[in-house]
């Protein structure tokens, strides 16, 4: 009689984590048993738990539903509402015949919401905060010894799977690839700190674990050499005048509102630009401020990855091919002078053709192999009417190298 109950409240508990498994994800199933491939879908269920957010307590009828999510397709609707109710992201208000009003799953609309962090994130910010969440639970060593187990379970598997994903991309991925995953690698020494936190305190209070924290602290390391890695063939492939493209938005932001105005008129020295419009893509201001040519002298060779691309040409093979390029560009504007002024060499341009021009003589001057500099003097001058509108007076000439 005691197996027979033990086993009535095992089948009551799964049954629990089954439905509430169906809530957390009836936001994604275009059927019962199908993901959703459309992202109007995805809109719509976001519209719809705002309706019930304003409803309250009383819930919705099918009428207000429809009503509410009237910018979508009836037949649309109905499709949602069936699956949401089959799952039960949707349930009846009150338990009585033929009732007609619905409520919403709460589980269900943060299930949305985390999905919503995933796809920003990539699941580190996750990752983070479980590392919070274990570090905290554990500390004082009131927990039990089973559950320090699967804490060092739980993280050394999503610490593997995670270096895993980064040596894939990193060596058999193509650099565009690499980019585009490139959120799993900033804050990696954050990560790193917490996880190696909450190894202390697993190894201080339950030292019988010391074999199972050894492959903690091995997946640690781990992560710390593929982040590396990874950040130096992004480096690589991105060169010198182009790696601020990798800084985190978060840090243009810091710098923004932490810096002076000197220091904010600094980034405008030696520049020539046109003024930004309101009109102008995000992305093309970012490629103009990526091209800023970075104010150092003895610049070191950025390291990069021993494993090659498969398409991408040996280093000396790229740096030659580069140098060549822009000494070409270079000859080619000064048509034999030794010297030509920069105003001359805009006056027929559009500034999107111009900007590239720049940014190759930029290069070509700041190349160490080549003979050529872009020398500015004088104050910004602002010509309306002109393109561009704004420039600082300059030449770019050849220098001639003492024997």
């Amino acid at each position: 009689m005691v197996d027979e109950q033990f086993e009535l409240d095992t089948a009551a508990a799964e049954q629990t984590v089954v439905s509430v498994f169906k809530q957390i994800v009836a936001v994604l199933a275009r059927q019962a048993n199908a993901a959703i491939d459309d992202a109007a879908l995805f809109h719509l269920a976001n519209t719809l738990f705002a309706a019930f957010a304003r409803a309250g307590e009383d819930g919705l009828t099918t009428e207000q539903i429809k009503a509410a999510c009237a910018a979508f397709p009836d037949d649309v609707i109905e499709n949602r509402l069936s699956v949401l109710r089959k799952l039960g992201a949707i349930q009846p208000a009150f338990e009585k015949p033929y009732q007609r009003e619905y409520r919403a799953s709460f589980t269900s609309y943060v299930s949305m919401l985390f999905v919503q962090r995933m796809l920003a994130r990539g699941g580190q910010s996750e990752l983070h905060q479980l590392l919070t969440m274990e570090k905290i639970r554990l500390e004082g060593g009131e927990s039990t010894a089973e559950e320090a187990l699967e804490v060092v379970v739980g993280i050394t598997t999503a610490l593997r799977l995670l270096v895993a994903e980064l040596v894939a991309l990193t060596v058999s991925g193509t650099v565009e690839t690499l980019r585009e995953r490139a959120p799993l690698l900033w804050n990696a020494k954050s990560l790193i700190d917490q996880a190696s936190a909450v190894h202390e305190i697993l190894l201080e209070f339950w030292p019988e674990l010391s074999r199972m924290c050894g492959e903690l602290r091995s997946a640690i390391a781990a992560y710390e050499d593929a982040s590396t890695n990874a950040s130096a063939r992004l480096m690589a492939a991105a060169g010198t005048s182009r790696a601020l493209n990798l800084l985190p938005p978060e840090m243009w932001k810091r710098f923004a509102k932490r810096a002076t105005v000197d220091e904010l008129a600094a980034i405008l020295a030696d520049q020539v630009f046109d003024a930004p419009s309101p009109w102008h893509d995000a992305a093309d201001l970012a490629e103009a401020a990526a091209c800023r040519p970075q104010p150092t002298g003895n610049r070191s060779t950025p390291p990069r990855s021993r494993v090659p691309d498969g398409k991408e040409a040996p280093y000396q093979e790229w740096r030659d091919a580069e140098a060549e390029r822009l000494a070409a560009i270079a000859e080619e504007v000064l048509s034999g002078e030794d010297s030509v002024a920069v105003e001359h060499l805009l006056s027929d341009l559009d500034w999107v053709t111009a900007r590239r021009l720049l940014a190759d003589l930029t290069a070509a001057s700041n190349n160490d192999r080549l003979g050529y500099r872009l020398a500015w003097s004088g104050p910004v001058q602002v010509r309306a009417g002109s393109v561009p509108s704004w420039l600082t007076p300059g030449v770019f000439e050849r220098v001639r190298r003492t024997a």
